[in-house]
């Protein structure tokens, strides 16, 4: 090492041009670097889901979700809100990269004449016929009297209509078309309230945010980075340095993710605001060391000498926090391993650049003023942290008394804090999309159906057109209306029969004949082939051996979308329902609620995972550092003290686990033991260069020399990550308050329940040895 920082100060010149050019290449890359909105697939859905949906619903992904218009107020059956309605619906089919409307307009209905069934459309006239008071309506009664379509198409009010819009093909700018659609729509707003929502449109607010928050909090980082270096050593160099090295160290880390094919998406839109807070700390401990080293007349020597001190500690540190992100790679969601590679990168980069870049730098600038020397290691914040440090030895059993609280604090939070993957809690709650998706759910429910696909046994074919085996299955359906007051709509090939027989012969259940059934199902086959859409396709496939059941559900008791415990409660129902169906039926259900309670059990188990490596790896690091097993499982207390914190003011403040949030743990074990480790360090050096000193004296001399870096450091750390709470998105707000309370509670009991510790296990050392 000492070589390297020699061949460093006596090719200064040669260093930084080499790190300019590295640099300036970077740079070339970083117009490549590009936005993911995508933030419910997260996880990749099984396999088995992903080919029902395929076969099911003919979607293979590769399509964006469909948008959904409801359009409501006492006006909507009025001749002149429908005229304008069908004005808007046949622009709508111009559009090349959307499928026609699937309205009430095309909707078709049934009617008894004499002794037989007819179909009709709900719609009185012929399309491209103005509407008539008369016929708006007939059309109003038709789909009232319509107990499919009414709920379908409609809510239970009666006083809107629904139009569902999907994709042909993925449009090259998307923005641009779906701006094109509501300014399309925005004409019905003269007639009643037009609300679009849709996952298309949720990744357009994504793609806004993440633009968004690059900006605002690097812009945020950087600002704190300049105002606490520059109170802290009151010097331009001090300010300067850590934040031309943390912007060099940013640039790398984005070409890097350029190169590795990695976007920034929801999740690793913190990673330039990490590679900045955490890259600084570096710094801070580089020109702490030099500051304070400036007992020789020979710059050059000075820089040599105060890196060369710090360099183990910046070892230690690096490779703490990068096996703690790297720790992420035990994690299934690909996004998780993303971040954890890129942070690791840029903090391996900073890492690098304050043992290269710094010591370079220094050498061109000039000494420190003896004035800023002087405040340094005199002023008022040495005689605070020296008072600090001699009460904190004195009073060392308070220290013990608030670990032992802390245990016991979270062994009772350890269970109680849980996990949400809703993906409506992410946005700002006052944007109108999650204002007007909110208002949906209570009226229709939620735009992502919750799917039920039953096979026949051995995939018999006809299986679901026997009377009994539909009758088995409506039974079912009934079963899950009654016990589940989440489920706003089901739809399915039994109560399609079923609404067919109550035409028919006013008895709204499965008829007992085949006959009868048969010709039920005809007509279904009719609608289907008039219809061509595939919440009708999917009802029950050519051989009758397979149908699925269309559920739309909300949150009754938060009045929002479908939440994972709805889903759990739906899941429920289905096992406690399965005892009614025939013996032999394959169950499959799925959808994004189901994709999304599976995404919430990986998160977890991907947490306690990647918490348990680093945990083990952070602490086979410290053991090979220190050499011991005692110092190394101390020096993880700090870090599970801040975890523990954490968890006690999740729990006092309702704070969810989300996907993001779901790795402060892990994060905190590698950032937060760096500053035990420094701690070690220190008390580790005093101790072999003084042995004679008594533990109180030799623990309040390691205080007196690491606090003020472990402050600062920590302090850039926590404010910092406090500038994320200006992030749009809800779990980066709480990923940074989180974490900084991790910090604050790491740093917290690493200058007092550390010391506390060591205390008790020197004087129990002295007095096992008789002293």
């Amino acid at each position: 090492m000492q070589s390297l920082i020699r061949w460093v100060i006596r090719h200064t010149r040669l260093t930084l041009l080499i790190i300019a050019l590295i640099t300036v290449a970077a740079c070339t890359l970083l117009p490549f670097l590009s936005l993911n909105s995508e933030y419910i697939n997260l996880l990749p859905p099984e396999e088995e889901h992903a080919q029902l949906r395929k076969e099911v619903l003919q979607d293979s992904g590769q399509l964006p979700g469909d948008l959904y218009i409801l359009f409501e107020g006492d006006q909507v059956f009025g001749a002149d809100a429908l005229n304008a309605l069908d004005e808007v619906l046949q622009n709508l089919t111009t559009i090349p990269a959307l499928k026609p409307p699937f309205s009430a307009f095309s909707f078709l209905t049934v009617q008894k004449k004499g002794s037989r069934l007819i179909t009709l459309p709900l719609r009185p006239e012929e399309e491209g016929v103005l509407w008539t008071d008369a016929s708006a309506k007939e059309f109003a009664q038709r789909l009232q009297s319509d107990a499919i379509a009414r709920n379908l198409l409609s809510t239970k009010e009666g006083n809107a209509l629904l139009f569902q819009l999907s994709f042909r093909e993925a449009p090259s700018q998307p923005t641009a078309l779906h701006q094109g659609i509501a300014s399309l729509v925005d004409g019905l707003s003269e007639y009643g309230k037009v609300s679009i929502i849709g996952t298309p449109l949720f990744e357009d607010r994504v793609l806004y945010y993440l633009s968004k928050d690059l900006k605002s909090l690097l812009l945020l980082c950087l600002l704190v980075i300049v105002l606490l270096f520059y109170l802290a050593f009151h010097s331009k160099r001090a300010v300067l340095l850590p934040l031309s090295l943390s912007v060099i160290a940013l640039v790398w880390t984005l070409a890097s993710m350029v190169v590795l094919g990695y976007e920034l998406t929801v999740v690793n839109i913190i990673v330039p605001s990490m590679v900045l807070i955490l890259g600084s700390s570096y710094a801070i401990h580089v020109l702490h060391e030099y500051f304070r080293s400036q007992e020789t007349n020979e710059k050059q020597e000075q820089i040599i000498v105060s890196v060369l001190r710090i360099s183990s500690t910046i070892f230690g540190a690096c490779l703490t926090t990068i096996i703690g992100f790297l720790s992420l790679l035990a994690c299934k969601l690909k996004t998780f391993q993303e971040l954890g590679v890129s942070v690791s990168l840029g903090i391996f980069y900073c890492a690098v650049l304050s043992l290269v870049y710094l010591p370079a730098m220094l050498s061109l600038l000039p000494a420190p003023k003896p004035r800023s020397v002087m405040h340094f290691n005199h002023g008022w914040v040495a005689h605070s942290i020296h008072r600090m440090s001699v009460t904190i030895v004195r009073r060392y059993p308070i220290a013990l008394v608030v670990l032992c609280l802390m245990v016991l604090a979270f062994l009772f939070t350890n269970h109680q804090v849980t996990i949400d993957t809703d993906y409506l809690t992410y946005f700002p709650k006052a944007d109108p999309l999650i204002t007007d998706s909110i208002s949906f759910a209570k009226k229709i429910g939620g735009s992502d159906p919750h799917y039920i696909t039953l096979t026949a046994p051995d995939n018999q074919a006809g299986y679901f057109l026997r009377p009994e085996v539909l009758a088995a299955v409506h039974a079912f359906e009934q079963s899950l209306l009654e016990h589940n007051k989440d489920i706003t709509f089901l739809f399915s090939f039994s109560r399609y029969v079923a609404f067919l027989n109550e035409v028919y012969q006013n008895t709204p259940t499965i008829p007992e004949t085949p006959g009868l059934l048969l010709m039920l199902s005809r007509l279904l086959t009719v609608a289907q082939k008039r219809i061509a859409h595939p919440m009708l396709s999917s009802l029950l496939n050519d051989q009758a051996s397979r149908m699925t059941i269309t559920i739309r559900s909300y949150d009754s008791r938060y009045e929002s979308w479908e939440s994972l415990e709805s889903v759990e409660t739906l899941q429920h129902d289905i096992t406690r329902a399965r005892s009614l169906l025939p013996d032999g039926i394959q169950i499959q259900d799925w959808g994004v609620g189901v994709d999304a309670l599976r995404m919430s059990r990986t998160i977890q188990g991907d947490q306690q995972r990647s918490l348990l490596l680093s945990l083990v790896l952070v602490g086979l690091v410290v053991l090979a550092q220190f050499a011991s097993l005692g110092l190394a499982l101390l020096a993880l207390v700090p870090t599970l003290f801040g975890i523990m914190a954490n968890y006690l003011f999740m729990y006092l403040a309702r704070i969810p686990f989300d996907v993001v949030t779901i790795i402060f743990a892990t994060v905190t074990v590698g950032v937060g033991v760096d500053a035990a480790i420094h701690f070690l360090v220190r008390f580790t050096f005093i101790r072999k260069n003084r042995p004679s000193l008594p533990d109180a004296v030799l623990l309040a001399r390691t205080l007196e020399e690491t606090a003020r870096p472990i402050v600062l450091t920590s302090g850039s750390l926590v404010l910092g990550l406090l500038v994320l709470l200006f992030a749009s998105f809800v779990p980066i707000k709480y990923f940074g308050l989180l974490l900084a309370i991790a910090l604050l509670g790491t740093a917290f009991a690493t200058l007092c329940i550390l010391p506390a510790l060591l205390l008790v296990f020197g004087f129990l050392k002295h007095n096992k040895h008789g002293h």
